[in-house]
């Protein structure tokens, strides 16, 4: 989806952007109530084909991006950041391209926020709310994530981290966070998510272990919630 949107940037103008992306909205809401049907009946065959079933689709994926629509992108762009620096050469500029990236941002975001998906997932299941195993990761991935944001802070511009890595660009820049119509689109986005991925997992693992139905019968009993997954699609 993230190689999707940045096509798509790269492709159609931004008054055209959100309905080319309705478009791959209702594609992907459609794929989301079909996919569990087909990789039911996959899992009863063998679980592993779930996985392998989407490298053939990817190779081809990539191949048609290539032939069809490379010409067409815009490519790397200009970053001020490393604009007379010494790179002759394009794995020099390859390498000053990387160094560009905020490390320490994606690191405090994939650790803290990882680490509080395990809490949560193990909580009440694998192991009790007040277990170690629980505690643990939930408050050092709450504290991780809080320094995150406090990361994300200092690398504004004229800020401390800013100054130690001049030509990195922060991972999410704060002036989008400081932004409300932005902060209101993220929290939507984060809403909407939960409420979709509750319904495609755990109601797949309803069918099955409450209800005792087989893979391919719960994935047929998420076909139900195909119109509201489309429509909301569409009208978002």
């Amino acid at each position: 989806m993230i190689c999707v949107r940045i096509i798509l940037a790269d492709r159609v103008s931004l008054a055209d952007y959100s309905f080319n992306w309705t478009l791959f909205s209702l594609i992907s809401a459609v794929s989301f109530s079909i996919g569990p049907v087909v990789g039911g009946y996959l899992t009863q065959a063998s679980w592993r084909w779930c996985f392998a079933i989407n490298l053939p689709v990817a190779v081809v994926a990539i191949i048609l991006v290539l032939i069809l629509l490379r010409n067409e992108l815009l490519g790397p762009q200009a970053l001020p950041e490393i604009e007379g620096r010494d790179a002759t050469t394009r794995r020099g500029r390859f390498v000053l391209r990387l160094a560009t990236i905020d490390y320490g941002g994606q690191l405090l975001f994939l650790w803290g926020l990882g680490l509080l998906i395990l809490a949560l997932t193990w909580g009440g299941g694998s192991y009790p709310w007040d277990s170690a195993h629980v505690l643990a990761p939930l408050v050092i991935g709450a504290v991780l994530t809080i320094l995150w944001i406090v990361y994300e802070f200092a690398m504004t511009p004229g800020r401390i981290m800013s100054r130690v890595f001049p030509i990195q660009r922060a991972m999410i820049p704060w002036e989008l966070l400081a932004q409300r119509d932005v902060c209101i689109l993220f929290f939507t986005g984060f809403t909407s998510g939960m409420a979709m991925y509750a319904v495609l997992y755990f109601m797949d693992l309803y069918f099955a272990l409450v209800k005792g139905n087989t893979a391919s019968e719960g994935g047929k009993a998420l076909l139900f919630f195909l119109p509201g997954l489309g429509g909301t699609s569409v009208s978002a």
